[in-house]
């Protein structure tokens, strides 16, 4: 077996190359708390990947920078975190994202990381490993903890104060009716004590086309490289989306592209192009919805 196809796989920690690359971006885009966070082996695997698709998109010249897709919805997810104004985050897959890191920063803010368990103790290891990461582990309004998102009952572990959920680069992974049941339990929490949900999403149509060439590399890719991504991707537009969350209890939903907003929210690069799609829910807390008598 290659070294190329050993790094890209499931490493022996049980931690997918997808997270690793994230990680690594968060650091080469100079986050805060990134650089503790980040262990030493994303880097091989952030060359790797990025060498990939400068390849690639000499092949497809519509497709945008990967690196710079993360880095705006990241960072577009930040920038309506702290317009919320809300005082309690839970993030879940959190993964190895720096945000609970720095937002705790702030002892105002209560942040939970949510995660599987080998991602979950992964993390606790790296954070261990360094005297800033020690000191955010030793925080009271912190919390990293184990859950699965397909399960967690999100009304009965996080009702109370109003509250903004996160779920970065997940729900791609799931098809649509896994994902109604995620959105209507999120829902069933911000109906209660108010709030936002924020999540990327990238519809089909809004996918820049292969081209031919493009086609066969992709083909190596996955085949070769085993780099699959294993996304979900129905037919729905992004209205039809904006549909199915207001369907599952959300009152207001608002699709943004990050191409749009990456120069009014001064964006890291927001001359770079990207497209991807921030979705953001919301609702009121149920005393601001009852009808009075």
């Amino acid at each position: 077996m290659s070294k190329t196809v050993r790094v890209m796989e499931m490493n022996k920690d049980n931690i997918a190359p997808s997270a690793l690359y994230t990680a690594a971006t968060w650091r080469w885009a100079r986050f805060d708390c990134a650089d503790f966070v980040t262990p030493e082996k994303a880097q091989s695997v952030f060359r790797m990947v990025n060498a990939f698709m400068f390849f690639y998109r000499l092949l497809n010249p519509q497709v945008f920078s990967l690196q710079h897709q993360l880095l705006h919805r990241h960072s577009a997810i930040d920038y309506l975190l702290w317009h919320s104004g809300n005082q309690r985050v839970v993030e879940v897959a959190c993964g190895l994202s720096a945000r609970g890191s720095r937002f705790s920063a702030n002892p105002a803010i209560f942040y939970t990381e949510l995660d599987l368990p080998d991602m979950v103790a992964f993390k606790r290891r790296q954070l261990a490993g360094s005297e800033k990461g020690r000191a955010v582990l030793a925080r009271q309004n912190f919390e990293l903890r184990a859950a699965d998102v397909t399960t967690l009952d999100f009304a009965r572990e996080f009702a109370g104060s109003q509250v903004s959920v996160i779920t970065e680069g997940l729900m791609m992974y799931f098809p649509r009716e896994a994902q109604l049941q995620i959105w209507r339990r999120i829902a069933e929490l911000l109906r209660q004590c108010g709030g936002d949900y924020l999540f990327d999403y990238v519809p089909r149509g809004d996918e820049p086309r292969r081209s031919p060439l493009g086609n066969v590399l992709h083909l190596f890719k996955e085949k070769v490289l085993r780099l699959s991504n294993d996304f979900k991707y129905d037919t729905r537009t992004r209205d039809d989306v904006v549909r199915d969350l207001q369907a599952c209890g959300f009152e207001q939903v608002d699709a943004l592209n990050t191409g749009v907003v990456a120069k009014p929210w001064a964006l890291p690069d927001a001359d770079v192009p990207s497209r991807t799609i921030i979705f953001h829910c919301r609702c009121q807390p149920a005393a601001k919805n009852a009808v009075p008598a």
